[in-house]
């Protein structure tokens, strides 16, 4: 029986992080998906605060997606995602640093920008009914407008935050593009670590990359406003990194 639960919203780019950190290091476990705002319970009863994922492990939950990254890199089989601080120079600073820019600055803009563009059509949002109690999909799809409304102010959607949240993402697509300009196979040293996997996968929601291992909104349901932001994106020189990492590095999963 497996002894790994992760707790999720199959659909969210973070989930996705810990998800593609599990599987790489070839650690067996179990996905239960969850919807927005229903979730809150969930995480709770795993052990968490309100936001997922939470891995639950015989040594306690972890409700931190870099934390789940360490743990990983402490019970699994692949290389280590964070470099060894111990091992001298200043790589394992480095990718810490890249980690916590991404976490902090990329992942909830990306999401603002992609819930902005899915929310408003039912069609859209019901991508993210997969992989969860039937029970939630049916009380989200009967309370939509409501839950529509709500998830609008929790994360501040509007005009402003939008333009915000866009810039800041172009900005961070601008960073990386310049850091890999000189021909570097990837963004810190000479190896795949946390910086690569945690850039790809909280993209994932500007970049909708084929191997994503939760569900995404089909591309016909969205606005065309956004299809030509995630077309330019994609044909950025970081965008095109983020999209060979997931063709080269993630596993071929789904939930």
């Amino acid at each position: 029986m497996t002894s790994l639960r992760l707790v999720t919203l199959p659909f969210s780019h973070f989930c996705e992080k810990a998800r593609w950190a599990l599987d790489r290091a070839g650690l067996a476990y179990r996905e239960e998906g969850h919807m927005p705002m229903l979730s809150w319970i969930a995480a709770r009863r795993a052990g968490g605060g309100r936001t997922l994922p939470v891995l639950v492990t015989p040594d306690g939950p972890i409700s931190d997606s870099t934390e789940i990254l360490a743990w990983c890199d402490a019970h699994g089989d692949a290389e280590p995602l964070f470099p060894d601080p111990t091992a001298g120079g200043s790589l394992a600073d480095e990718v810490r640093a890249l980690e916590d820019d991404f976490d902090l600055r990329l992942g909830p803009h990306a999401r603002r920008l992609a819930y902005a563009a899915v929310l408003p059509s039912k069609d859209a949002a019901r991508s993210a009914y997969a992989y969860v109690p039937s029970w939630q999909a049916r009380t989200v799809e009967a309370t939509f407008p409501i839950v529509r409304r709500l998830m609008f102010r929790l994360m501040k959607i509007d005009d402003a935050g939008v333009a915000r949240s866009r810039a800041i993402v172009d900005a961070t697509f601008d960073a990386v593009g310049t850091r890999i300009a000189d021909g570097r196979r990837y963004l810190a040293g000479d190896r795949f670590t946390a910086a690569d996997l945690t850039f790809a996968s909280l993209a994932a929601p500007v970049l909708s990359p084929a191997r994503y291992g939760g569900p995404l909104p089909p591309r016909e349901t969205w606005p065309d406003d956004f299809a030509a932001y995630v077309d330019g994106l994609r044909a950025s020189p970081a965008g095109r990194f983020a999209l060979a990492l997931y063709d080269e590095r993630a596993p071929s999963h789904r939930i």
